[in-house]
């Protein structure tokens, strides 16, 4: 299982005693291909990594494009950085309460904007799709998103 999947699994399973059961690897890939329609709406990850550069985490943001460790930030940084309705749209695709959107994203945006940037640089907007297909086929692979890399 990959890193992307397990960062998912783990924070949906945690909302599952009061909401309808994990569905597993389909709703995983539900709620990153969500993320990532997100990323493209916000502007790509440049979009994103400007949206925290203005919230003053430039610093936060640049450890997920970076090659280094990543930086962790909290469920109400994401809400204030992306915004509530964003936030709620994650949540209602991953069919939990829409104050656990911030959750979701927290665990996943820092591990998905560092796999979407494995060389430390920033994807052209145009690029996005394409690795977010890649990031989508690679779920299920085993090893590919492993934690092998930069995080």
């Amino acid at each position: 299982m990959s890193l992307l999947t397990d960062v998912v699994q783990s924070m949906l399973s945690k909302n599952a005693a009061n909401n309808a059961p994990v569905e597993g690897q389909g709703q995983a890939d539900v709620v990153v291909n969500a993320a990532l329609v997100l990323l493209e709406r916000a502007g790509g990850v440049e979009g994103v990594v400007r949206k925290f550069q203005n919230s003053g985490l430039g610093d936060v943001v640049a450890s997920w494009v970076g090659t280094g460790q990543n930086k962790g930030v909290t469920p109400d940084q994401i809400t204030e950085v992306l915004g509530l309705d964003n936030v709620e749209v994650i949540a209602q695709q991953a069919n939990i309460p829409a104050a656990q959107g911030g959750d979701i994203l927290s665990e996943l945006l820092p591990v998905l904007i560092d796999r979407l940037t494995p060389e430390g640089r920033v994807p052209e907007q145009e690029q996005l799709a394409n690795l977010g297909k890649t990031l989508l086929a690679g779920l299920s692979a085993p090893g590919i998103f492993s934690n092998t890399g930069k995080t």
